[in-house]
């Protein structure tokens, strides 16, 4: 049984139908420049929406698999690195993982672990391809976002080391 919280009212379900999927990606802000349609067309591969219990592993650091990406639907997420497993990240509701190996064909480069029950569309090069032209430019141009914004932070933090 599934149990979401959705604009203050609380539903269970049984299972994950696109109805509910399309109503969380609503929120996000990975979608706010979505028309409705590009929302249905990227649910519309229901092998590709993935649910993970607290604690399993979505991505293990160094694996290399079909090099999906994710987007987190709802929920908690952590990122590790090492064999200490050190925390470096959470994740969050509208963020997505897996990316550089996606693009690069690379080994993962971090442990994502589900903190709490989470929802993720998984994004590989099969859907990729079956995505409308319009969907496949908005992910991409929310990649190019997300990376810039995660290289300027890079940035001022070795500035501020530097110092």
């Amino acid at each position: 049984m599934y149990r979401y919280k959705l604009e203050g009212f609380v539903m269970e379900t049984d299972t994950i139908n696109k109805d509910l999927v399309l109503s969380i990606m609503h929120r996000l802000e990975f979608f706010k420049n979505f028309s409705k349609e590009e929302k249905e067309n990227l649910v519309g591969f229901y092998q590709n929406i993935e649910v993970y219990q607290p604690g399993e592993t979505i991505i293990k650091e160094g694996d290399r698999d079909d090099a999906s990406f994710f987007i987190l639907l709802s929920g908690r997420a952590s990122v590790t690195k090492g064999r200490q497993h050190k925390p470096i990240a959470a994740l969050e509701p509208g963020e997505f993982f897996g990316e550089i190996s996606f693009l690069t064909k690379t080994p993962r480069t971090a442990t994502i672990t589900a903190d709490i029950e989470l929802i993720v569309i998984r994004v590989n090069e099969t859907i990729i391809d079956r995505l409308t032209p319009s969907v496949r430019e908005k992910i991409k141009d929310n990649i190019i976002a997300k990376l810039a914004e995660r290289l300027c932070h890079m940035n001022a933090m070795m500035e501020k080391m530097s110092f």
